[in-house]
């Protein structure tokens, strides 16, 4: 587990030793990640679409085991801890594998200013304020690391590419991972043909008609979800 005091202590700046600053750790917590905002501002609007994807939630089962494959400063990790309370959760992402900064060019990394182990070390923070969750970072591609996931999952979540060759890999070794009564979740659900983004539509079309799998929901937010299809 990642949520040990010694941990959490080193994340918000304290001494562990000393129990000064410890009166009310969730206050410090909260007070780092929005001086974490301030130095580099994740974009508004998309706070604002993280929330309403959190909906898609409802499909998985409360209390299981899962994983979110791309996670990047743990955003959506919060949604996925607040409204599912797994006992476990495996979050996997590239961060400093990707170099010391992220080279996307865009607001989401300010300008390729933000700093790769600064979102890994966000996505710490972010997760420590659920302690009763046994959450696992990897640090890999995926689905190369996926032997680090050594339980049957409930559900993953899929959200690090949008190439349709990328997510058709993506789902087919989700499947495998996943219990024969889980869900696969992701975003970027976007049937418009001209939108970067509309490999994920194609993938996971094409990955239903191949395998006994069905779609369950999809839509709002760019949110979908499929399962084993029962018949």
């Amino acid at each position: 587990m990642i949520d040990c005091l010694a941990s959490l202590a080193r994340l918000l700046g304290l001494q562990y030793a000393d129990n000064s600053g410890w009166d009310n750790p969730m206050q410090n917590i909260e007070s780092k990640l929005a001086a974490m905002q301030a130095e580099f501002p994740f974009p508004d609007e998309e706070l604002q679409r993280i929330r309403r994807r959190g909906w898609i939630t409802n499909w998985a089962k409360k209390g299981g085991i899962g994983a979110e494959i791309g996670v990047f400063r743990g955003h959506f990790s919060e949604i996925l801890l607040e409204n599912l309370r797994p006992s476990k959760l495996y979050l996997v992402d590239h961060w400093t594998l990707e170099g010391s900064y992220f080279d996307w060019g865009d607001s989401y990394t300010s300008n390729n200013t933000l700093p790769t182990a600064f979102a890994r070390e966000e996505v710490e923070l972010r997760v420590s304020k659920h302690p009763d969750t046994d959450v696992v970072l990897i640090e890999g591609d995926f689905p190369e690391c996926a032997p680090a996931i050594v339980e049957p999952l409930d559900w993953l979540y899929l959200d690090a590419n949008h190439r349709y060759e990328h997510v058709l890999r993506h789902l087919y070794a989700a499947s495998k991972l996943s219990k024969p009564d889980g869900v696969i979740m992701g975003d970027d659900w976007t049937p418009d043909k001209k939108h970067p983004h509309h490999g994920v539509f194609q993938a996971v079309n094409q990955f239903i008609k191949r395998e006994k799998f069905e779609l369950v929901v999809a839509g709002p937010a760019g949110q979908w979800c499929i399962r084993r299809s029962t018949e």
